[in-house]
């Protein structure tokens, strides 16, 4: 799941075993025992620059940002959960499937999944009983959309990786559905990365405008070529507004009362309330939280009027900037506010598990922007060694310290290096910070260094790229990469970078930070909507793909591979992660004498950029409240009292 917390609140991916249950779920109850709710109370959150434009769960390519499924997991439940506080793991209790047998038979790997016959409400009086039959909906529209690019494919669609790719059947039987994968795949990723990525969806989502049939079909009669049921019904919902009522079914927590649109745009003015027929623990009858009202924040101005209503307290959570706390004692743990008038609220640190990067656009046809030929910038981004220069010019160490203030971690290869972790073991930090090893490697192919921007002098018919991407004499290495506006720091350490490799290595990055977070995904994203040479819109967490295997992000072809990265070398390698007799993913492969890890730390596949550990501002009256999710899960539904 694409990670834009700009704020960088809750930045987190997953590695399988890497954290444990810290007894959240007995704390709540026990809490919950000993607090009387207050009838209708409200919980007020904000929403900082990048606000909801989707509730449609079938998230695609385009809609796969945190922003989006953090709102509508509280009203569409995941068919599995992962992580409640701290803890990262399988959450059978609060997930609407349970996961049967997963074995080999044959040649095959075999899952089996089933419906607990959890409730769908559209508090209007209406419900109905959950069945297979709303998981044959995902499962189908699956089918029926994996290969319509960007726009249409699941989030976690990867070409040959998995669901749909390597599902040969899914058969519903009673109250559970059996499902066939092609070869011996790793159980854990199985578990982990595709049944994890099934969502039920609601029968009164199965329609054109008049009923259709999608989850009614059977899967190997689903077709791919875009004139199936299934994509006329994606294509439907897809076009509905944010605010239209079909999106009041819920089956999670809380369902959707309201949300605002202006001039066709939403603005972040939503509301939610408890789902009274809300089949999971923690039910909302009997705790806190009725309603949630999110409050938006947009422009230049967004984090000081945030924080003028943290100090008016007006905010139930929120956040600041990190300078208006102490700095940060290590990772997870958070400093004391040092701003007036914060009195009634407290710090809470987050402990991530996730990767923050900026993404280079490659050009090719698998990006979402496909550039003209002859564009020097596709041809440097191109270049392994151009990427290398770069990375070696960014000091991680000061920016985390003068610009986070603590709040993050250094983050290297595609395996975060915090918490310490097995599949990080080992993995070095090919091209750590140098005020010099930048402008060494630019000059060795053929960069004058001694100009700003760097210039070409070689007069070769390649000049300082090779046969596929020449870079001819006089060419001048400068790029722009695009922030999103309206946040403070990730605007000031794009500038600080700028800085340090114009430094370091002569090169020219220019800095973008006028397009809204909304802009910057669609340009990023989205399919051919604008054009972009380098994305700094976030980071990555390993959801629902929880183990970070990284298919998603490197595959050519992936719907979250949005800058066409074209690696066979690293696609070999992840390959290698996926299968029953996966090398772990920091293991040497024989064949490429690297592992997965490693090779995502010398390639530079993208610029990485330190991960935020960070805090939330909470007040102290709240009682239950969850830690902050390595996850980014926001679970009102277990505050017992404000």
């Amino acid at each position: 799941m694409r990670n834009h917390k700009i704020r960088r609140l809750v930045i987190a991916g997953l590695t399988v075993g890497s954290l444990t249950a810290g007894g959240l779920a007995s704390t709540a109850a026990a809490a919950a025992a000993a607090t009387s709710p207050k009838a209708g109370s409200t919980l007020t959150v904000p929403l900082v620059a990048s606000f909801p434009n989707s509730v449609f769960p079938f998230y695609s390519g385009a809609q796969c940002t945190t922003t989006n499924i953090d709102y509508w997991d509280l009203t569409t439940r995941p068919g599995l959960w992962f992580g409640l506080g701290n803890s990262i793991s399988l959450q059978t209790k609060m997930s609407p499937l349970s996961v049967g047998h997963v074995g080999y038979a044959g040649a095959d790997t075999v899952a089996t999944v089933s419906v607990k016959g959890w409730n769908w409400t559209d508090g209007a009086g209406h419900t109905q009983r959950m069945t297979t039959r709303d998981v044959m909906f995902w499962i189908n529209m699956d089918r029926a959309q994996g290969k319509q690019g960007f726009a249409g494919a699941a989030c976690g669609y990867v070409p040959g990786f998995g669901e749909p790719d390597e599902l040969l059947n899914a058969v519903p039987s009673g109250s559970n559905v059996t499902l066939t994968f092609k070869g011996h795949q790793s159980i854990t990723w199985t578990i982990y990365n595709q049944l994890s990525q099934i969502v039920p969806l609601a029968n009164a989502w199965d329609t054109t405008g008049a009923p259709a049939n999608c989850a009614g079909e059977a899967y190997t009669l689903v077709k791919t070529d875009g004139s199936d049921i299934c994509t006329a019904v994606f294509n439907h919902l897809s076009a509905l507004p944010i605010n239209n009522s079909i999106w009041n079914w819920a089956d999670g927590p809380y369902r959707q009362k309201s949300a605002q649109i202006v001039s066709g745009s939403p603005t972040g003015n939503d509301v939610q309330v408890a789902n009274t027929h809300y089949s999971g623990p923690a039910s909302t009858a009997a705790h806190a939280v009725k309603t949630i009202i999110y409050r938006p924040y947009s422009g230049a101005s967004a984090e000081q009027a945030e924080t003028a209503d943290l100090q008016a307290n007006k905010l139930s959570i929120g956040t600041v900037d990190p300078s208006n706390v102490s700095p940060s004692p290590g990772p997870g743990k958070a400093g004391h506010n040092l701003l007036p008038h914060m009195g009634n609220y407290k710090t809470l640190g987050s402990v991530d598990y996730g990767v923050f990067y900026y993404q280079f656009n490659f050009g090719n046809v698998h990006s979402t922007w496909t550039a003209p030929k002859s564009q020097v910038w596709v041809d440097l981004n191109n270049q392994s060694y151009f990427r290398q220069a770069m990375m070696s010019s960014i000091d991680q160490a000061n920016l985390i310290k003068h610009v986070d203030n603590g709040y993050a971690v250094p983050t290297y290869s595609a395996i975060p290096t915090y918490p310490k972790n097995s599949n990080n073991k080992g993995v070095k930090n090919t091209w750590s910070y140098s005020t010099t090893r930048g402008k060494t490697i630019m000059k060795a192919h053929g960069w004058n260094v001694n100009t700003f921007p760097d210039e070409c002098t070689l007069h070769t018919a390649n000049g300082c790229g090779n046969s596929q991407y020449p870079i001819p004499f006089g060419s001048r290495a400068s790029e722009t990469v695009l922030i999103p506006s309206g946040d403070t720091p990730p605007i000031t350490i794009a500038q600080d970078q700028a800085n340090e490799i114009k430094a370091a290595s002569g090169i020219q990055m220019k800095v973008n930070a006028t397009l809204t977070p909304n802009q910057v995904q669609a340009d990023c994203f989205g399919s051919e909507q604008g054009a972009w040479q380098i994305c700094g819109y976030g980071g990555w967490i390993f959801s629902p793909d929880y183990y970070p295997s990284g298919e998603v992000l490197f595959v050519l072809g992936s719907s979250s591979n949005s800058g066409g990265y074209p690696s066979a070398e690293m696609q070999g390698l992840m390959a290698d992660t996926t299968t029953s007799g996966n090398i772990a993913l920091n293991g040497n492969n024989p064949k490429y004498h690297t592992s997965y890890a490693q090779f995502s730390a010398t390639d530079v596949p993208f610029l990485w950029q330190p991960t935020p550990a960070g805090f939330i501002e909470q007040e102290k009256s709240l009682v239950g409240n969850p830690a902050p999710s390595p996850l980014t899960n926001f679970n009102p539904e277990y505050i017992t009292a404000i």
